[in-house]
């Protein structure tokens, strides 16, 4: 059963950094979460249509539900999943420190799996699966965009 599967080289240079401009300038303290993200409607907003775009191929025949940019430096987020999704995404738009996901493999034993997280890369998992970004204690700023689909 897989955990989790990586896609490399998502967008261009220049998609980039027109999408990392719109996410900063959109991201803000959002009630209940530790780290700064945006609303999780970005997926309907016009600047993030060529992200949408390049998405498309890893996404069908499911459609986004919720997509949501995150800048966090560290800050314990803690385990959770996405019950209402088929499969969850990370997508890692710049991280210097390459942050990625962990995974819960097994409670009991506390047996966790490691993603790392390359920059312009996405990673694809079940929306069920325990999962938490690692703590990094702020040393770089990690710019995320993630996206439930169903």
């Amino acid at each position: 059963n897989m955990i989790y599967e990586i896609y490399k080289n998502i967008l261009n240079k220049k998609q980039r950094e027109k999408i990392f401009k719109f996410v900063k300038n959109n991201l803000t303290h959002v009630e209940g979460y530790p780290e700064l993200q945006t609303e999780n409607d970005m997926h309907l907003k016009d600047e993030m249509k060529d992200f949408i775009k390049a998405m498309i191929k890893y996404v069908e025949p499911y459609k986004i539900t919720k997509c949501w940019a995150l800048c966090s430096q560290g800050k314990f987020i803690g385990w959770h999943k996405h019950l209402n999704a088929k499969y969850s995404f990370v997508y890692y738009l710049i991280n210097p420190g390459k942050a990625g996901t962990m995974f819960l493999i097994d409670e009991k034993y506390g047996e966790i799996e490691y993603a790392e997280g390359k920059e312009n890369s996405l990673i694809k998992f079940e929306g069920y699966r325990t999962h938490s970004p690692p703590n990094t204690y702020g040393k770089t700023k990690r710019y995320t965009i993630a996206f439930d689909v169903v």
